[in-house]
Formats: structure tokens, sequence, C-alpha cells
């Protein structure tokens, strides 16, 4: 019997292999770059006024009227700054790539979010939207629900 350890060459891959694999890797790069140039875009688009931060004015005269409301508005306006600004903008009119939410109801925007947050098919753009939507309690969905119904 033979002691010596028999190994056999691993396969090298072929010139069209080597060039495949590179044709990934350039495809997968040039869409990051592609991604992120339009990331840059949506968040520098607009006027001065759309870059601006939340209207104080608005949670000032809420608070003064309601303080108890104006808590939770300002913690969703905190959440909002935080997460959803990115997209849909100070103002939630959204951009190039996501819907307006100015406008839409406590009650809408409640339901929408919790749909996200299960991973419900809500259009073209769930894949962006759930995974934020899953990482926000029952608090964060009434809070920012609240704040937007103020845009």
């Amino acid at each position: 019997m033979n002691d010596s350890v028999h190994t056999q060459a691993l396969p090298r891959p072929s010139g069209r292999g080597l060039v495949r694999k590179l044709g990934w890797l350039v495809l997968v790069t040039a869409v990051g770059i592609g991604v992120h140039l339009s990331l840059q875009e949506i968040i520098q688009s607009g006027d001065a006024e759309k870059r601006q931060g939340p209207d104080l004015h608005k949670l000032e005269q809420l608070e003064a009227v309601d303080p108890a409301r104006a808590a939770k508005v300002r913690a969703g306006m905190l959440k909002y700054e935080s997460i959803c600004r990115l997209c849909h903008h100070r103002s939630g009119i959204g951009g190039k790539f996501t819907p307006p939410i100015a406008g839409k109801t406590e009650e809408g925007m409640q339901t929408l979010l919790k749909l996200y947050r299960s991973g419900v098919q809500m259009g073209p753009l769930t894949n962006l939207m759930a995974p934020w939507a899953a990482e926000l309690s029952d608090e964060d969905i009434s809070n920012l629900a609240a704040y937007v119904a103020t845009l």
C-alpha cells in the first residue's frame, strides 16, 4: 500500500469563465455606482426650501394647543428626519423614484407602514421600503403617521 496522498489538480477557469466572472463584477460595481449617484441626485435635487429641516412653526402652534399631540408629532418628526426624509423629502413630496406621502391621513399612513412591515408586496418599491418599515415599532408607526398627517 502506498502512503502517498493522491491529489488532483483543480480545473483552472477557462478564459470564457474568467471573462464571465469579471463581467459580473463590472456589472455589480456599475449598478452600485448608479444607485449611489441616483441617491446623491435625490438628496441634492430641488430648491433650498426642499432641503431645509422640518417646519417647526407648525409644531410650535400645535404645542400651544395640544401638548400631548405635539409630543407625538415631534417624536414622529425625529423618526421621519432620520429614516424617511432621504427619499420622501422634508415636505413629503417624494422624488424621482419615490411616491409623495404628504396629504396621507394618519390612519392611511399607519396601514401602509404596517403592511410594509409585514412584508406584503405593495408595489414596485416594496423591496426598498419593507426593510425600513421592518425596524419600526407600533409606537414609531403611530408617531410617524401623526407627523406625516401634518405635512
